[in-house]
């Protein structure tokens, strides 16, 4: 409580600093977007565990088999050891403080290596964490490949990294040396599927919010969007719409964020020549001219049809303000797309018809899922996020952080009697008769 307490105190006491901090990595983030998506969730991971903590802590009566009666067994929960946090560049707090909380409600001590990317961010929090805790409770170090290789190499007992497929497999590969188990948060394309009978506003309203948060740099933002034949035509107009409601003039608006830096902004703007050389139309859906500034690193709202599965942006995950959109006509069609490439880190589903809704959620694979919405999923402090396949490893957040980074050990008590003294050697008849007895029974 008091590592909670203590690591709460640094979102309280010092958001205006960190704020500050992580719109100087980007260039420009809104203030609300750092709140909301990388302060907000470590302090609601903070509360939740504060509030639930007691009955976390609990050791579990489970039943007793016949073979143990009439003893007892319980699950005693225990701290893993030390945790090993490694965060990305898009929610440079978020993706370090969020993993800590977990670790340290579970009774752990965490070494923590934020991106060298955000490098305000990284610094902000290193100095904080310095401030609140002695260094054999949560560290912080910093530092580029070089420090994310030797720590991975560490013994810990286990390690949280958050981050990219390529970089996901270099972390899995040298944990397995120390044989450390491994929380992997990985991305993916994750598909935004609009059934036929969706009103296109509502689903605008929140496409719009879910993938334009922090420009696109987000690992559950929707990659690309299924959307009917017959509503193509609505379906960009609705989107156009609503994006002028939200970003007028996004070029140059300050709740737009920017690029995080020249290498980002030049593979995006790589995917989007790629695409237009193969056929691809890009549609500016905020102002006139292409809408890529890269003095500012700014791209604004772009759509992308007439897409196919050779262009590179079909391929890879886009992070960033782009959304193909892709026509379907039939259910069958859009699931046996979704299921032909990775998993998904999260899919989204907007419509009401509940057969169709079934169909999707049970014939396609996803690290989470949210209907008629984007995004919220990862709010929910009762339900686990994480990947499956190629978009992660294990699942953390609210209640599943504390059981990720707990060991349960498993306790049975024996009694002075029990039925043991039943099958002890020299066996017999009756040794056979009682397993009998055993067999059926169990």
């Amino acid at each position: 409580m008091d590592l909670l307490g203590r690591l709460g105190r640094i979102f309280e006491q010092h958001r205006d600093e960190l704020v500050d901090a992580v719109a100087a990595d980007f260039g420009i983030r809104s203030r609300y977007e750092t709140i909301l998506l990388d302060l907000m969730l470590g302090i609601s991971e903070i509360k939740f565990a504060r509030r639930n903590l007691k009955t976390w802590l609990r050791p579990r009566r489970v039943k007793t088999d016949i073979f143990g009666l009439p003893g007892s067994s319980r699950l005693v929960p225990q701290p893993l050891g030390v945790v090993g946090v490694l965060g990305t560049w898009n929610y440079p707090l978020g993706t370090i403080f969020v993993g800590a909380a977990g670790a340290l409600a579970a009774g752990n001590r965490v070494i923590a290596k934020p991106s060298e990317v955000s490098a305000n961010a990284a610094e902000a929090s290193e100095r904080l964490v310095r401030r609140y805790f002695a260094e054999e409770e949560f560290a912080i170090v910093q530092g580029g490949p070089d420090m994310a290789q030797a720590m991975t190499a560490l013994p810990f007992d286990h390690i949280l990294f958050t981050g990219s497929p390529a970089v996901g497999r270099k972390v899995y590969e040298a944990a397995a040396a120390n044989l450390t188990p491994v929380t992997l948060e990985l991305g993916g394309k994750c598909p935004a599927i609009v059934g036929k009978g969706a009103s296109l506003a509502q689903v605008c309203e929140s496409l719009v919010f879910g993938k334009l948060l922090n420009a696109g740099q987000t690992c559950i933002a929707a990659d690309y969007a299924f959307v009917h034949v017959d509503q193509m035509e609505s379906f960009v107009a609705a989107l156009r719409a609503q994006v002028a409601k939200c970003y007028p003039n996004a070029a140059s608006n300050p709740d737009f964020t920017s690029i995080i830096n020249d290498r980002q902004f030049a593979r995006l703007q790589g995917l989007l020549d790629d695409a237009e050389a193969k056929g691809a139309t890009v549609l500016n859906l905020s102002d006139n001219g292409d809408g890529t500034l890269p003095e500012r690193h700014r791209i604004v709202p772009l759509a992308v049809l007439d897409v196919t599965d050779d262009m590179a942006m079909m391929q890879e995950e886009i992070f960033g303000p782009i959304l193909p959109i892709m026509p379907y006509r039939s259910e069958d069609e859009l699931i046996r797309y979704v299921n032909r490439h990775e998993r998904p880190l999260a899919l989204y589903y907007f419509g009401d018809e509940s057969e169709e809704r079934r169909k999707i959620i049970s014939e396609t694979h996803a690290g989470g899922v949210t209907l008629n919405g984007t995004v919220m999923h990862v709010f929910q402090r009762r339900l686990p996020f994480g990947g499956i396949g190629q978009s992660g490893i294990g699942a953390y957040t609210g209640v599943a952080s504390f059981e990720r980074f707990t060991h349960y050990k498993p306790v049975f008590s024996q009694p002075k009697l029990s039925l043991l003294g039943q099958l002890l050697p020299p066996y017999s008849s009756k040794t056979e008769g009682l397993l009998n007895i055993f067999e059926k029974i169990l």
